[in-house]
């Protein structure tokens, strides 16, 4: 997928004197990057002579990735390239100015490698920080502008890292652990669980102030696979701060990511990249030709298959769950049909129930079936829903990330499916539902794009 950066880095490129092309290796490839997530990884401190070492490197910090829960899942979703960037000297500067030192002694001195890196970053020592990132951005313009995740990997053999905007490791012994780790700073937005520092601790997908078990994020995951409330710690201001787990990769190394992040990467995942690759017819305004007539997705299929598809015809749910319908003359009404297929991924690496985002994708058809033949119009749009709170107890939210094409309704409906109320929603923006006058209990949110059903997740009203 294009990153939302690109457009800048472009222009980085235009304006930089120095801007060079190198030679880019392709580690994984699963298709059109356009359509996939991209992650480069970048050298730095590696000599031209060592740069075949970096690739192997590379490839290992790569399978180590995909083979952690949940990116070995989704491994179908991403391509991973690696930038061959020389530096004249090999590893990374200590400065020696960091006042946490210690492991043994490391040697103070200044490399002169491409991206700065550095250890002793903000004074702490192991933070290992690419500093020069002008180079970076010119770097990925001129070579890999349609990125969406860099990886700096260091030529150091002592251990260091750091997330932000890179996730960048040294080549440390637990180097792959290291990177995958600070993907999921980089990649998507967890903090640590072990407490970091005061300028750290901020509401987020994996820490909280909330211990309230009926309100803290994660209350779908609590008790299961040992997900619950932890107190940081003891005193000052790590005492007002939870994390999930007490065994996640995001606070000791050697460890899996627990549910609640494997969720917050699953979620970013599909934030960046729909799981429709194409569909079939495409084109607007096709004549169809003679009944019956075909219609298909091609998917994106997470490892194992989670994808749910679903089909509907005027209204109508179909039995089919495949990729490919054949829709007949019977099938048809005279004059305008539509048709439409939804794709929902119904992981059970997420918790659904309760779960304020609501990712869905479709494509819908529009059949004029008329005697002088048939005409098919298409439309692709992708839904990125927040509904909350939830639990819910006088109004219901429901913020769009998109201006729609079509537009969507949202309906609440009680326990027994009949409808209470609804909001049109189409441009980007929030919409609400007053619901304070509702009995306590179970309700349901349902989807639907001209009169066709989409989706539907449970609320519950307290």
């Amino acid at each position: 997928m294009k990153n939302i950066f690109t457009l800048l880095l472009i222009i980085c490129c235009f304006y930089s004197i120095n801007a060079q092309v190198f030679d880019v290796d392709t580690i994984l490839y699963n298709g059109d990057s356009d359509k996939h997530i991209n992650f480069v990884i970048l050298s730095d401190g590696y000599q031209e002579s060592e740069l075949d070492k970096f690739v192997v490197d590379a490839i290992n910090a790569s399978n180590a990735l995909f083979a952690k829960e949940p990116f070995e899942n989704y491994k179908n979703y991403f391509n991973v390239f690696a930038i061959k960037v020389p530096s004249n000297e090999s590893g990374a500067s200590h400065p020696g100015n960091a006042s946490d030192v210690s492991e043994p002694a490391h040697v103070i001195k200044e490399v002169d490698n491409y991206f700065g890196s550095t250890f002793d970053a903000f004074g702490i020592h192991r933070l290992l920080v690419p500093s020069n990132s002008t180079k970076i951005f010119n770097v990925l313009a001129s070579n890999f502008p349609t990125y969406d995740q860099v990886i700096v990997l260091v030529n150091s053999n002592f251990y260091g890292g750091s997330g932000g905007v890179f996730a960048t490791s040294s080549l440390h012994v637990s180097a792959n652990e290291i990177v995958i780790h600070e993907i999921g700073h980089s990649f998507a937005s967890l903090i640590d669980e072990y407490y970091a520092g005061d300028q750290y601790a901020r509401e987020g997908i994996n820490m909280t102030a909330i211990t309230d078990p009926s309100q803290v994020k994660w209350k779908n995951w609590l008790d299961y696979k040992n997900v619950g409330i932890y107190q940081h710690c003891c005193s000052g201001n790590a005492e007002n701060w939870y994390r999930p787990h007490e065994n996640c990769l995001m606070r000791a190394l050697g460890k899996p990511f627990c549910p609640v992040c494997i969720e917050g990467i699953i979620e970013n995942i599909h934030i960046i990249v729909s799981p429709i690759l194409s569909y079939f017819p495409e084109e607007q305004d096709v004549l169809g030709g003679e009944l019956p007539l075909t219609f298909k997705v091609d998917l994106i299929k997470p490892d194992p298959n989670s994808l749910a598809v679903s089909w509907a015809l005027n209204g109508v749910l179909l039995d089919s769950v495949e990729d490919t319908l054949m829709v007949t003359a019977d099938d048809l009404v005279e004059g305008s049909n539509e048709l439409l297929v939804s794709i929902e991924d119904q992981s059970p690496l997420q918790r659904i129930d309760g779960h304020e985002a609501v990712h869905l994708e479709f494509v819908l058809w529009e059949i004029n079936n008329g005697v002088s033949g048939t005409y098919i119009n298409t439309a692709y749009e992708k839904i990125a829903l927040t509904v909350y709170p939830n639990p819910a107890q006088d109004y219901l939210y429901i913020s769009n990330n998109y201006d729609l094409d079509k537009g969507i309704t949202v309906e609440l409906l009680d326990a027994w499916g009949s409808k209470i109320d609804f909001v049109q929603i189409k441009d980007k923006g929030s919409s609400v539902l007053d619901i304070h006058s509702l009995l306590p209990g179970t309700y349901f949110v349902r989807f639907k794009v001209n009169n066709q059903h989409i989706g539907v997740k449970k609320m519950v009203k307290l």
